[in-house]
């Protein structure tokens, strides 16, 4: 394991209207170079465990931090994926903490993932696992019928679980649409009964979402937009289509939240006032996002690489 502690050179703040223009990049800055608009604490974090961590999420209650590894293709049924537990301090307590290889449970390609209680839900193809939070146990699945790639998933302020389908499938090394792109809202008490939110080709390939108190936020790989979707299923454009890639999308305490581009390997935070903030740049392939409140902190997986950043803001956020 390989921490590496380094700071970001400090950049302007610039407005909400100046959003296009964050996502364009800086051309002229050196390509391993990191940037950002504040001065952040950063955490590198490299084992020779991570198999593709592609999402961290926070256990508050046993403060760690719980890294899905997809070890293989994105939309692949490989079967040998799974997930690792991690230290705040970067020490990897379990490389395989959850791992059920060799088994017809077994994790195909966990992505996004949420804690309601003590229960852990993890988006996984075309299914959402689902594990006994302190222990790790199988604590059985629900899947969907005709969707192609659940790429995340999170928890509304009721308890209901929120999913996208990507309408994506990677293959031979290129991603494809299916034409199944949703937003789902699951509930698992007896007597109630979920919802398709909205579906089809014009939500542009979902790739992330956050649930919080601002309503539910949606990044699109596809369409590079960024929307809002109401629980009758309209949607409220946030950042209008582009030509970005957009990853991962998280909320923080404030009500701000931050969003990843994948084209210019970039973080965008968005403040609770609107101003907007380029908060990082030289930061590729971040798809899902991660936040430890408690420590004001960005958990960055970076798949193609095998680590993991440890983004801690300052107190002015």
């Amino acid at each position: 394991m390989t921490l590496v502690h380094r700071r970001f050179t400090w950049l302007a703040f610039l407005p909400f209207l100046a959003l296009t223009l964050v996502l364009a990049g800086c051309e002229d800055a050196d390509e391993d170079e990191v940037v950002s608009a504040i001065e952040l604490e950063v955490t590198e974090i490299e084992d020779d465990g991570f198999a593709n961590p592609i999402g961290v999420v926070h256990d508050e209650v046993d403060d760690v931090y719980l890294v899905s590894n997809m070890n293989g293709d994105p939309t692949q049924a490989t079967g040998n994926a799974f997930i690792s537990r991690l230290s705040p301090d970067g020490e990897v307590l379990e490389s395989n903490w959850i791992d059920l290889t060799g088994t017809p449970r077994a994790l195909n390609s966990p992505r996004g993932m949420a804690i309601r209680d003590d229960s852990l839900f993890v988006a996984d193809i075309d299914c959402i696992r689902i594990y006994d939070r302190p222990s790790g146990a199988d604590d059985g699945f629900t899947c969907l019928d005709n969707v192609t790639f659940i790429a995340d998933v999170d928890i509304g302020p009721e308890g209901s679980i929120f999913a996208i389908d990507a309408g994506m499938v990677y293959e031979d090394g290129e991603w494809s649409p299916t034409g199944t792109d949703a937003v789902y809202r699951i509930v698992t008490a007896e007597g109630r009964q979920g919802s398709t939110l909205a579906s089809g080709e014009e939500l542009g390939n979902p790739g992330s979402l956050a649930v919080g108190s601002r309503g539910i936020f949606v990044t699109t790989m596809g369409t590079g937009e960024l929307y809002a979707v109401a629980p009758d299923g309209s949607r409220t454009s946030i950042l209008p289509e582009s030509d970005q890639r957009l990853g991962g999308i998280v909320f923080l305490a404030d009500g701000s939240f931050v969003f990843s581009s994948l084209t210019d390997s970039s973080l965008t935070m968005i403040d609770a006032g609107g101003q907007v903030i380029d908060l990082a740049e030289g930061i590729p392939d971040a798809q899902i996002l991660g936040y430890d409140a408690q420590r004001n902190r960005l958990l960055v997986p970076i798949p193609s690489e095998n680590r993991i950043l440890f983004l801690d803001l300052p107190d002015m956020i």
